[in-house]
């Protein structure tokens, strides 16, 4: 019986920590591109989106071919508490991305 109470802990921590937010924000979907900026000191790769640029901290956490000027798409949340050394926007913390 103790076998079932796992699972049903891993779903309500991944519902706790990746369905809500400490500023009421609710994490939605925007298209953008990924772009290259590690010629720039402190900067690796950007996304380029209506929501200006953003500075994923975790985009290594997801499988696919990082390209320049790809097209895609995701979800994000800002990141608390942590400073860019890039400097060029904002730093983000993404829960999903994918090719558009």
């Amino acid at each position: 019986m103790g076998f079932l109470k796992l699972p049903v802990l891993a779903m309500a921590i991944t519902s706790a920590t990746l369905g809500c937010s400490t500023d009421g924000d609710v994490a939605k979907y925007v298209d953008g591109m990924l772009v290259d900026y590690s010629a720039f000191d402190g900067c690796g790769w950007v996304l380029e989106s209506s929501d200006g640029l953003l500075e994923p901290l975790n985009i290594s956490d997801f499988s696919f071919d990082l390209t320049d000027s790809l097209k895609v798409r995701f979800a994000y949340v800002e990141a608390d508490n942590q400073r860019s050394e890039c400097r060029v926007g904002t730093v983000v913390s993404l829960l999903d991305i994918y090719e558009k």
